[in-house]
């Protein structure tokens, strides 16, 4: 997703990593982060399978977390991340908005997969076992329709 690299504990990541379309929200906020990135890169992957267009096309970090939140909502203080300059206050108040709204294409348990990806929180994100184990890869009629 931009700027691959064998991933250890003790190392330092850096604030410029992966595309700017596909950066989890800590890293555009300039948070401590870890592996959850990843699963929000497949995430906006995942549905951009469905659109065959890229589900955040943002200018800017604030523009992307921007279009983020018009998807998720604004996140709440409590999984605000602590580490960062910019508040939650500079951003809209706004809700979280149905899935199909920005995927049409998708079908429930796709929907389901996918906010479970794009969790604001990277601890409450689904991780990449509990994302293979997920009910959309085991219902075999999942990708028809």
């Amino acid at each position: 997703f931009g700027l691959a690299r064998i991933y250890s504990c003790q190392m330092a990541l850096t604030p410029l990593v992966v595309t700017l379309w596909y950066r989890a929200p800590e890293v555009l906020l300039q948070s401590t982060y870890a592996t959850p990135v990843d699963l929000w890169s497949v995430g906006c992957i995942f549905a951009e399978m469905f659109r065959r267009k890229p589900l955040f096309c943002g200018k800017s970090e604030a523009d992307q977390l921007g279009k983020i939140f018009d998807l998720i909502g604004l996140p709440s203080e409590e999984d605000w991340p602590l580490d960062v300059s910019l508040p939650r206050c500079a951003f809209a108040a706004r809700s979280p908005q149905p899935v199909e709204n920005f995927v049409p294409e998708i079908e429930v348990l796709g929907a389901q997969l996918l906010l479970e990806m794009l969790t604001f929180n990277p601890l409450k994100r689904i991780s990449a076992f509990q994302a293979l184990h997920h009910r959309y890869f085991q219902d075999k009629n999942a990708g028809e329709g």
